[in-house]
């Protein structure tokens, strides 16, 4: 659907207040001109009564001149819209309803006779009509004085104002038509506007749970819709920024947790050494639990400096040219070696489909720390006389990891969280492995830092499967 713009929209309201108006004065005119002849005179009804009243009164010649035949004048001549004066051969007024001179003297008399002339200060005109005796001799002259202009007609005087006052109407109607549209308008801004204001009031009070819905078609659904996405955008935001305060927060509390354990387990153990006489047997094994404690904080102080360094924004991976098979079974023999100190059984496959099976470049640091991590893990809850496999396929794009074990497995729990920070799985005998709850989440973070991925399920019949896969930078 085509944008309606609001600059369209005010041309074409423009438009149609000048049409409408247009119309309306045409139709309203036309009404007045049928109405008018029952309204009003027009200009020129007492100019041309004047003929009439003319003959009128040379009917009676120069009795005329007669002041005693100013009655019968009143009653031929309509007062409402003619004066007169009766004037006597040398100009001179005899009798009338104006005083104003019109003819100076006799000879301006002779030359005006039948003619129609402008009065000055009446705004009128005056007719100068001559009266005739019976034989046609001029005795004098008769001024009419009369004005080109409507004249009420009706009684009622506000019909007579108001049809005088017809050519205002255009303007009224526009006035009418602008104020109808404008208002129609307002309401279609206001709604948007209303939508955006009551949007931002609820943003300013940390209100974000709302919807923007406004799907009309004008500029302001681009707005409305730029408004919400922005909204859905601060929403997301905030809610990341939360969670990783949060995530703060359970982190501090968690090493806190950690640190305590092992560090008041060390200052109680050393205070008994202090205070106490103790020797042989007993004091091997204060000592040894010292060590296994301060040991553990250790292990947790490392892990944190690991952590804060894959998170860090400056971290980048440090690839070198290697020969990754000869790499992985040097790493081999450490495995088998951690193995053997539990009486596990360890096996590791490589295989290699790679064109160029020789060098590549890897970060090997990152590599064994995630790999260790993972083996960690499953020598942990592999019991004695179990089995670890490794395997290993290389490709020209990728390799990939796949640590199988005969261990306890996952547990439903243990799948949704394994990879997160200070999982600890099953916390009774977290304490007597002594892991941070970190490893498997730093193995994470370095295989997505490689552009791979990792993942973990349970074995059949028994154990556990952790694979991942990296690629060559």
């Amino acid at each position: 659907m085509k944008t309606k713009s609001f600059r369209k929209q005010f041309i074409i309201t423009f438009i149609k207040i000048l049409i409408l108006s247009l119309i309306f004065s045409l139709l309203s005119f036309l009404i007045w001109f049928k109405t008018f002849d029952y309204i009003s005179y027009p200009a020129n009804y007492y100019e041309k009564l004047i003929v009439d009243i003319i003959e009128k009164i040379n009917m009676d010649y120069d009795r005329v001149l007669n002041i005693s035949y100013e009655s019968k004048m009143d009653e031929i001549i309509p007062k409402e819209g003619i004066l007169y004066q009766v004037l006597d051969s040398d100009g001179n007024i005899i009798y009338g309803t104006f005083d104003t001179k019109v003819v100076k003297d006799k000879k301006e008399l002779a030359s005006s006779l039948n003619f129609t002339k402008a009065v000055s200060g009446t705004n009128g005109y005056a007719r100068i009509s001559p009266i005739l005796d019976i034989n046609s001799n001029i005795k004098g002259a008769i001024v009419f004085n009369y004005r080109l202009k409507a004249t009420q007609k009706s009684q009622n005087t506000t019909l007579f104002l108001l049809s005088n006052s017809f050519i205002f109407l255009p303007f009224i109607f526009i006035i009418v038509f602008t104020y109808i549209y404008a208002k129609k308008l307002s309401r279609e801004i206001n709604k948007p506007v209303n939508i955006l204001l009551k949007a931002s009031e609820k943003i300013k009070n940390r209100d974000l749970d709302f919807t923007i819905e406004y799907n009309e078609n004008d500029e302001f659904t681009k707005l409305c819709n730029a408004f919400e996405e922005m909204r859905v955008n601060l929403k997301d935001s905030l809610t990341k920024q939360w969670s990783l305060e949060q995530s703060r927060r359970e982190n501090i509390a968690n090493i806190t947790h950690d640190l305590k354990t092992p560090l008041t387990i060390v200052s109680t153990y050393s205070e008994a050494l202090m205070d106490n006489d103790i020797k042989g047997d007993k004091l091997k094994d204060y000592i040894e639990v010292i060590r296994r404690n301060n040991q553990r904080a250790l292990v947790l102080l490392d892990d944190m400096n690991k952590i804060s360094n894959i998170e860090s924004p400056d971290f980048i991976l440090n690839p070198i040219d290697v020969n990754i098979v000869e790499f992985l079974k040097l790493k081999e023999k450490d495995y088998k070696l951690l193995c053997q100190e539990k009486g596990i059984n360890f096996k590791m496959d490589i295989t290699d489909f790679r064109k160029n099976n020789f060098v590549d470049k890897f970060d090997t640091k990152s590599i064994e720390q995630a790999l260790d991590n993972c083996i960690s893990n499953s020598i942990r809850y592999t019991e004695k006389g179990g089995d670890i496999t490794l395997t290993i396929l290389c490709t020209d794009k990728e390799i990939e990891f796949s640590i199988i074990d005969t261990g306890t497995g996952f547990t439903n729990e243990d799948l949704k969280n394994l990879f997160n920070k200070f999982y600890k799985g099953d916390k009774s005998r977290s304490f007597t492995t002594g892991h941070s709850g970190l490893g498997m989440y730093i193995a994470k973070t370095i295989v997505e830092k490689h552009g791979g991925n990792i993942e973990a399920k349970n074995n059949n019949p028994k154990g556990a499967i952790i694979r991942f896969n990296i690629k060559s930078i």
